[in-house]
């Protein structure tokens, strides 16, 4: 197993939590909708973490008000999804301090970054998107991959590739939403509860 050190660590968390930096945008909501559906599939318990109200051009996806500003006070690990920048977290409310003293595993898909000096296990990999690592993760260490999870891993891809056209999108990225796809993702569906979202009133109009 490639990620060996992230399973050991989830394998012996009860409480996760997945937060997000105080920039948050669609791959890394939806990276920590579908984590949340993954370990909770696992029967891990699952406290979202973003210290920010979630824009509402992503209130399409579905989970998003489970979304909490504040970090709990008992957890046992901590998932940190599409950053690996400190600077990122510098409105976090007091508590982030508090992971420090806990397993830390970085998910990330920025390169340049030089990554979260606390973290127990960094995987930082040159993907189109953090979902895209994450099914990477879970294909390796044979971790579920609930329908749930599938829909938030296609926004995530989705909206940080501008629908699999920007140049860092490579024909595993295809692979990987074509294996979603295959698990039950209606991608028609899901774009159309965006569009859904963003239609003006017509009074607006």
């Amino acid at each position: 197993m490639k990620y060996i050190e992230i399973n050991k660590i989830v394998s012996e968390a009860k409480h996760i939590v997945v937060m997000q930096a105080d920039n948050p945008d669609g791959d890394s909501l939806g990276s920590a909708l579908a984590l949340e559906a993954i370990l909770s599939d696992m029967g891990k318990k699952v406290t979202m973490v973003c210290n920010v109200d979630m824009p509402s051009y992503l209130r399409h996806l579905s989970g998003w008000d489970r979304v909490v500003k504040d970090i709990p006070q008992s957890f046992d690990a901590t998932i940190i999804v599409d950053t690996s920048t400190e600077t990122l977290f510098e409105n976090t409310k007091t508590g982030f301090s508090w992971i420090k003293t806990k397993p830390v595993i970085v998910l990330d898909h920025h390169t340049q970054s030089s990554g979260l000096s606390f973290a127990t296990v960094s995987a930082i990999e040159p993907v189109v998107a953090t979902s895209e690592l994450i099914h990477n993760v879970a294909i390796d260490l044979s971790w579920p991959l609930p329908i749930d999870a599938c829909n938030m891993m296609v926004m995530s891809i989705m909206s940080d590739s501008l629908g699999l056209t920007t140049t860092n999108t490579t024909s595993d990225s295809f692979r990987v939403v074509g294996d979603l796809v295959n698990r039950g993702v209606n991608i028609a569906k899901l774009d159309g509860a965006r569009r859904e979202l963003m239609k003006k009133d017509p009074i607006l109009i």
